[in-house]
């Protein structure tokens, strides 16, 4: 078999662009020339070409491939197990993404909530939701001895649980917005009520709050705790917690 590459490009369902690239970066070079003196494609370029369709297919780079072609940096069940690995946290990654966005059509899909409500504080709950992973994780780790504590986090875990947290975390944001702006005795009278429910949902925040009195803590974990909240809504709800965990504390 020799093919121009016009030809060859149309067998492989290629084009003479990207051959022609492949070419350039000595990823699949024709050894072998026509009478004309122009380079024809032979049956073990095509072999070559089908060996890079199935390495690109699993995710390797160009380079990646080329590098594992010319030099076999792993044997073929070494490099599956590889892109198995790379596969399956892409996979993850992806899934984080899909329940961030979830969460997020759950509250735009809850009654009496305009939309224009919700753009305003979109982006404060979709880092809560992005970050909320990795600070699960360094909570667990904190914790990891204190076994009340433990199990009341490891309840974030569950969507059923996430679902109602949400939804309260969600009016929590509303409610500030209206004591800010209103602030009289009903707008924070509201902030009170939504706290005590989220403290009946989830009482080991008050453990949580007491880490941003704690300097060691936040040395090593501020960046994964930094949300993103403007600066009066952020000063208001850890005010409105210690007052609110303060005043419990002495009935």
């Amino acid at each position: 078999m020799e093919m121009t590459i016009g030809q060859f490009a149309k067998l492989v369902g290629s084009t003479v662009r990207t051959l022609r690239y492949y070419d350039k970066i000595e990823l699949l070079t024709p050894k072998k020339y026509n009478k004309n003196g122009r380079k024809v494609y032979t049956q073990l370029d095509w072999e070559l070409f089908q060996q890079i369709m199935i390495l690109k297919h699993f995710g390797l780079s160009l380079n990646e491939i080329k590098e594992q072609m010319t030099n076999q940096k792993f044997k073929n069940r070494e490099l599956l197990q590889v892109q198995k690995q790379l596969i399956e946290k892409k996979q993850a990654e992806l899934d984080d993404k899909l329940e961030v966005i979830t969460r997020m059509e759950r509250l735009y899909n809850i009654e009496g909530i305009s939309e224009e409500e919700l753009n305003e504080f979109a982006f404060i709950m979709l880092d809560l939701f992005r970050r909320e992973k990795s600070q699960i994780k360094i909570l667990e780790e904190h914790f990891t001895n204190e076994k009340e504590i433990l199990k009341e986090i490891k309840m974030l875990h569950d969507p059923v649980y996430k679902e109602k947290m949400d939804r309260e975390i969600w009016f929590l944001i509303q409610a500030i917005r209206n004591a800010i702006h209103y602030n009289d005795s009903i707008s924070r009278k509201k902030v009170q009520e939504i706290l005590n429910e989220m403290n009946n949902l989830f009482p080991a925040s008050r453990n949580i709050l007491n880490l941003v009195d704690n300097d060691h803590f936040l040395t090593t974990y501020n960046h994964e705790f930094t949300n993103y909240f403007p600066e009066n809504i952020a000063s208001y709800i850890y005010k409105e917690l210690k007052t609110y965990y303060d005043e419990n504390n002495n009935k």
